[in-house]
C-alpha cells in the first residue's frame, strides 16, 4: 500500500508492504527498512525495529496522524490526491471542530484577533499528546468556544473566523 502524507511543506510517500508478520517500509522511494508487530494495545503499538523493540502511540484524527515515539511527536496529515494538503481542522460555517476528544491545554489568541493561515488556534491534549488546531486561512477570530481546561469532544466547535 502507499499512502501520501503532508509533513510540514513536503508531501512524502510512504510504501507499506506486508510479508508475513513483518512489514517492509519505504519513505519517498529509500531504503527500506523491517518492522515487525510485537504487539498492540489500542493506539499502542510494540515495534521491532532495526533489533530494538520500540513503543509508538498514534493517535487518529481525521486525516491527520500524531506519533510519539519515546519524547518525541511527529505530526503528519494525510495528502489529498494531487499533493494538496488537507486541513487540520474541520470547517463549517466558518467555524473550527476538534478532530479527537481531548483536553484544551491553551488557546494563544482572543476574539477579534487578526490571524494567518495555519497559525495555532487552540492546543488540544489526548493521551499525553499535542494537537494544535491551526487556521485553515487567514482571518478574524469571530467567537471562541473553548477555553484551557475544558474537556471537549470529537466535532465540538472551537473556534470562529471571519
Amino acid at each position: 500500500m502507499e499512502y501520501r502524507y503532508q509533513v510540514g511543506d513536503a508531501v512524502r510517500v510512504v510504501r507499506i508492504e506486508r510479508e508475513g508478520d513483518t512489514y517492509r517500509v519505504a519513505i519517498d522511494g529509500g531504503e527500506e527498512i523491517a518492522v515487525r508487530l510485537a504487539g498492540m494495545s489500542g493506539a499502542t503499538l510494540e515495534l521491532d525495529l532495526h533489533g530494538a523493540r520500540r513503543r509508538v502511540h498514534v493517535v487518529r484524527a481525521g486525516g491527520q496522524r500524531m506519533v510519539a515515539i519515546g519524547s518525541d511527536v511527529y505530526e503528519f496529515a494525510l495528502a489529498e490526491r494531487g499533493g494538496t494538503r488537507r486541513a487540520q481542522a474541520a470547517i463549517g460555517d466558518d467555524s473550527l471542530t476538534a478532530q479527537m476528544p481531548g483536553q484544551v491545554v491553551s488557546v494563544p489568541v482572543a476574539e477579534g484577533d487578526a490571524v494567518e493561515a495555519g497559525q495555532t488556534l487552540v492546543v488540544l491534549e489526548a493521551m499525553k499528546m499535542e494537537m494544535r488546531v491551526n487556521a485553515p486561512r487567514a482571518g478574524t477570530v469571530r467567537k471562541l468556544l473553548a477555553a484551557p481546561g475544558q474537556v471537549v469532544e470529537r466535532g465540538q466547535k472551537l473556534v470562529e473566523i471571519e
